[in-house]
């Protein structure tokens, strides 16, 4: 439903076919509609800050002066993405060819701002869908066979006795850009986590025997090295492998510049362990996989690996995910935010709707 291509190194998928074929019996689009949810993947340019950003961060005296960092030198694992990408380009047609857009990615950063100003702080709310169609109440689109806790991860006692194949995680780590969006009240400002914290989730309790975990990690050496030498462990899973999710343009290029040391870069790692008692023959993930995709414009939205995981987990496995933004089918999903892409409103045409990138249809600037 999402994976465009894949070879033996890796995958391309789509976040937005995902979700439009999974919400298709639902949307209200016209022929020239597109409905706000669409609009969150049209990346044109690579991510750079606009002038009247720029000026709204110096009147909060927020931006440092930019150091001049080293010059960056390339390792194994970005010479490997290059030649990825590269390989993407020429062996398929998934990305745009037409003449290039230069707008900075306005209908998206849009749709980002509106997303924002219509979704606010969510509710205790426990619910599921057992059905094997849609459901639509109280404002939310539900997908199929769905079951979702919208609570602190910390409550899931919540879960009682179940045992699950797969828990997959997407902790608010720690982050300096995070903290200064906080100073300035920006809608993107969560509140993060340590590794004493995430170390109190009981996940060795709600794994099977053969359970995987999978994390998504940032850049961060700390944060890798905690992951690996002391989360896991106190999880009672051991490391087998980290991929890369490689974030591209509508036109293959990479989001952002490859930087030296810990400066940003244009892809995000997940880390996976196996139960350390593990006794199946079931496949481990393989090191250093790669994961490219066209992101959200919607601050830390992933995109859905039940797809590609297929491989690595028994048949019809129960899946687990902490730290939830949306529902997946067959899932269960468990956060405070786990309603936050579910609402209705995002799956009705919207008022972007003269924004089609591919045809070359600008988007106006004051369409919000």
């Amino acid at each position: 439903m999402s994976v465009l291509y894949s070879d033996d190194d890796g995958f391309f998928i789509s976040h937005q076919m995902f979700i439009s074929k999974l919400y298709d019996t639902i949307l209200s689009k016209t022929q020239n509609g597109v409905y706000l949810y669409e609009h969150f993947f049209h990346i044109n340019n690579p991510f750079v800050r606009d002038k009247h950003q720029v000026e709204t961060s110096a009147e909060t005296n927020i931006v440092k002066r930019k150091r001049k960092r080293p010059p960056f030198e390339e390792d194994e694992i970005s010479k490997k993405i290059r030649t990825f990408i590269s390989n993407l380009k020429s062996r398929t047609d998934i990305f745009t060819i037409a003449p290039k857009i230069l707008d900075n990615n306005i209908c998206a950063r849009h749709a980002s701002i509106k997303f924002y100003e219509n979704t606010s702080a969510l509710k205790t709310f426990y619910g599921q869908n057992p059905n094997p169609n849609l459901h639509t109440a109280n404002g939310y689109v539900f997908p199929p066979k769905c079951q979702f806790y919208c609570d602190n991860v910390f409550n899931m006692k919540n879960l009682g006795d179940e045992k699950y194949d797969m828990i997959l995680l997407d902790p608010p780590w720690t982050n300096k850009y995070i903290k200064r969006k906080k100073k300035i009240k920006r809608d993107e400002g969560y509140t993060m986590m340590d590794d004493q914290d995430l170390a109190q989730l009981p996940i060795n309790q709600f794994l099977t025997s053969n359970g995987l975990v999978c994390v998504w990690c940032t850049n961060s050496q700390n944060h890798i090295d905690s992951l690996k030498s002391v989360l896991f462990p106190i999880w009672n899973v051991k490391y087998v492998a980290c991929w890369y999710w490689i974030k591209v343009t509508e036109y293959g290029e990479f989001v952002c510049n490859f930087a030296p040391g810990t400066g940003k870069q244009p892809y995000e790692r997940i880390l996976f362990g196996r139960k350390i008692d593990c006794d199946t023959k079931i496949n481990n993930p393989e090191e250093n996989k790669f994961i490219a995709s066209i992101p959200s414009s919607v601050h830390s939205h992933k995109p859905p690996l039940s797809e590609i995981l297929i491989p690595y987990l028994p048949p019809r496995p129960k899946c687990l995910e902490l730290f939830a933004r949306y529902l997946l089918p067959n899932w269960t999903s468990y956060g405070l935010e786990a309603l936050k892409f579910q609402h209705k409103f995002l799956y009705e045409n919207s008022d972007l709707e003269n924004c089609n990138h591919k045809s070359n249809i600008k988007c106006n600037e004051n369409i919000i």
